[in-house]
């Protein structure tokens, strides 16, 4: 009888965390967002203008629902030119398959 009382105890513990939701997120999509580019005036505030690397970002991105492309440009300041060719790169997996028009890292704040 004990072994019984345990097993039905040990399943209705388990049974309540399953029964909450067993297929949480498994069919939800989030589309892709493009990445944040810094705040160019508070980088340069902190680090000085001329350390700031610069960032612009220009394609198109293909949308696979309505079969066309959709401009996409961004534009941010950096720390250090290792962190704006790391959003550069993620900003043109963003596009999946669409073209690159230009991208451009440079040192010193955009005028």
């Amino acid at each position: 009888m004990r072994r019984i009382a345990l097993v039905a105890l040990t399943l209705a513990s388990l049974a309540g965390t399953a029964a909450a939701d067993p297929f949480y997120g498994l069919f939800e999509y989030e589309q892709p967002r493009l990445p944040p580019g810094g705040d160019c005036a508070a980088i340069a505030a902190a680090i000085g203008p001329g350390a700031t690397w610069y960032g612009e970002f220009s394609g198109k991105r293909y949308d696979d629902f309505k079969d066309s492309y959709h401009p996409v440009a961004a534009r941010g300041c950096f720390g250090s030119e290792y962190a704006c060719r790391v959003w550069q790169n993620e900003a043109i997996t963003y596009l999946g398959r669409g073209p690159l028009v230009y991208t451009l890292c440079r040192q010193g704040v955009a005028g």
